[in-house]
């Protein structure tokens, strides 16, 4: 009973990531169309949220929250941060792999 437990729980936590990964890139596609469609006024402050939302160290995400609590079902550490664990750490790795190769 507690094998297909944990393997409903990794099911979740590849959705929560995966979606998570979807919602960035859907932020992130979305930013030159609310720039380009819609007055200074109304995108400014739109796009001020997004960052601040994006790299805030202060406010918790709730997928985050949500991923860390699956961590801990499945025995894999938690993270701090969604964008620092998936995006920059790996290419922090991947350019001083490069640095090295050179």
């Amino acid at each position: 009973m507690r094998d297909s437990s944990n393997n409903l729980d990794k099911s979740i936590l590849f959705l929560v990531v995966f979606s998570h990964h979807l919602y960035i890139v859907a932020i992130i596609i979305s930013i030159p169309f609310l720039i380009f469609n819609t007055s200074w006024y109304v995108s400014l402050p739109l796009l001020t949220w997004i960052l601040y939302l994006g790299f805030s160290q202060i406010l918790d995400c709730p997928w985050t929250n949500l991923e860390n609590r699956y961590r801990l079902k499945v025995g894999i550490p938690t993270i701090d941060t969604f964008i620092k664990h998936y995006y920059i750490k790996p290419y922090k790795k991947l350019k001083i792999k490069r640095r090295t190769v050179k």
